[in-house]
């Protein structure tokens, strides 16, 4: 239930409920401006919720957060240990997949979605005969964007995996060998994957430093800069 605070609330009430509600920085307010505080707070908790719930619910596709419509497509996310199946009305599902300007991702948990998933919408679009939100064009535009970038991200695991067969790094292997294959596979990644780039080189960047050489560090610097430069 959403609770609308009028001027019928005393100064000090409000204050008691915003102390409450543990915001801060509110001392200098005036009750005007303590009031619409309040009520913005209560409202955007009020829908959080309202959102929450809607995705909580097993029987809501997460796109519309109306009723599941027949025929749906069931994806499978992570939590730590466990596993879920979220299900989308397959309609939907592929509207969202050809107007998404981002390769095919998990509209709930962001993730890329795997190659066995991809057939199974392709072979659901064929069987339900799904022609007027399916765009050919645009889905093998996308197929060929998804592949670009297993492909650069693949080649950049393997440098990442070269890298911990040494158990020393050197300041020359590093500037001849790694960084050169960084220069150049970073620089397509950013072309047309920018939108990927911050979490996976993140990513790259926790695993780097766990590696023993205290040289590590200029590799750690280049993707920080990589991040910085490029406004990830």
């Amino acid at each position: 239930m959403l609770i609308i605070y009028s001027k019928q609330f005393k100064l000090s009430n409000l204050k008691n409920q915003l102390k409450n509600k543990k915001i801060k920085k509110y001392s200098k307010l005036n009750k005007t401006e303590l009031l619409e505080l309040l009520n913005y707070n209560s409202a955007s908790i009020y829908i959080q919720r309202f959102i929450r719930n809607r995705f909580n619910n097993d029987d809501n596709c997460p796109i519309t957060l109306f009723t599941l419509t027949y025929p749906f497509v069931s994806i499978k996310n992570y939590y730590c240990q466990d596993i879920k199946f979220r299900y989308y009305s397959l309609n939907e599902f592929v509207e969202y997949l050809i107007k998404c300007p981002d390769d095919f991702k998990d509209p709930f948990s962001r993730e890329i979605l795997s190659d066995s998933t991809i057939i199974q919408i392709e072979n659901l679009i064929k069987f339900y005969k799904i022609k007027k939100i399916f765009n050919k064009s645009s889905w093998k535009r996308k197929i060929a964007i998804r592949a670009e970038y297993l492909t650069i991200t693949n080649c950049i695991n393997d440098i990442i995996n070269d890298i911990f067969y040494m158990n020393s790094l050197s300041i020359d292997i590093i500037y001849s060998h790694i960084l050169p294959q960084f220069i150049y596979y970073f620089h397509f990644l950013l072309l047309n994957h920018k939108s990927n780039c911050f979490s996976l080189i993140n990513n790259y960047i926790n695993c780097i430093n766990n590696h023993p050489s205290e040289h590590k560090e200029f590799l750690i610097d280049y993707l920080k800069l990589v991040i910085s430069v490029n406004n990830l």
